[in-house]
């Protein structure tokens, strides 16, 4: 993957990217200690492999659709819809039809200062 692209105030467009169908990219937007936020580009029947995070994962299917493996659920996700996942639980993807996603990683607060609610 690329160094981080997104730098603060500055504006991306995701949808020219420059990715063509058939194309597989991966790009991470935005690193920083507490969040990592990741760009795919995933070519109709393409997999991105079981991935073990280290956080909660929030997937945004921004175009296609995809077929979500998890260990609590499995299905489909299309253009629009947005699914969390559980704290470090690992997932495995595989397109459908060229699909481009956001995956966000949020990762666990650990410190002295950390306040658990629920």
């Amino acid at each position: 993957m690329t160094a981080p692209i997104l730098k603060l105030g500055q504006p991306v467009d995701l949808a020219h990217l420059g990715d063509t169908p058939g194309d597989r990219r991966e790009m991470v937007l935005v690193k920083t200690s507490n969040v990592e936020v990741m760009y795919l580009a995933i070519p109709a029947g393409g997999n991105i492999p079981t991935y073990s995070p280290y956080g909660e994962v929030l997937l945004h299917c921004l175009d296609g659709r995809v077929y979500l493996s998890a260990n609590r659920l499995s299905g489909a996700l299309r253009k629009g819809q947005l699914v969390r996942l559980e704290m470090n639980e690992p997932f495995s993807i595989h397109a459908v039809e060229h699909a481009r996603l956001l995956v966000t990683i949020v990762a666990p607060k650990v410190g002295p200062n950390v306040e658990l609610i629920g």
